[in-house]
């Protein structure tokens, strides 16, 4: 039984059938393409954006405007660190502050993770991404590799 490529899958070629029987090749550029893009998401995951604003200044008499919202691309792992890093000095003296706190602190370590330490699964799932990339651009400079060595012949010549 044959493997069957589907022809709409990017980055893969039949090569000499239109079919999707032929040999199986690797369309270079487009793999790099996807990393490219799946770069330019991670990059989302990874940038952070500019503290919100927290007050806004306005005339004795009048009606203060809303508090602007999140800055487009809110929710990046600096941003978590940022903003999500709560200890019992924010959240209070008190017993039930106290065991709260325990539970932020345990929940922020297994969901975001420390800076420059990850550990969390935000910190895992980019590095897993970056990982991904990563094999993408090698596996496409490889076959790169390989394709410009089997177009040479024994004596270093180029058929």
């Amino acid at each position: 039984m044959a493997l069957e490529l589907d022809p709409d899958w990017p980055g893969l070629t039949a090569e000499n059938d239109a079919s999707g029987k032929g040999d199986p090749g690797l369309r270079t550029p487009e793999i790099k393409r996807i990393a490219g893009e799946v770069q330019k998401i991670l990059a989302t995951l990874t940038t952070a954006t500019e503290v919100p604003a927290t007050q806004v200044a306005y005339a004795k008499g009048s009606t203060p405007p809303p508090l602007p919202g999140p800055p487009a691309g809110a929710g990046s792992l600096p941003d978590l660190q940022r903003e999500c890093a709560l200890s019992a000095i924010q959240l209070g003296e008190w017993p039930v502050a106290q065991s709260f706190s325990m539970s932020t602190v345990s929940a922020y370590a297994q969901l975001i993770g420390e800076p420059g330490h990850g550990g969390g699964l935000y910190s895992s799932l980019i590095d897993r991404c970056q990982g991904v990339i990563d094999g993408l651009v090698e596996s496409a400079k490889s076959y790169d590799g390989a394709e410009t060595a089997n177009q040479a012949d024994a004596t270093g010549r180029y058929v």
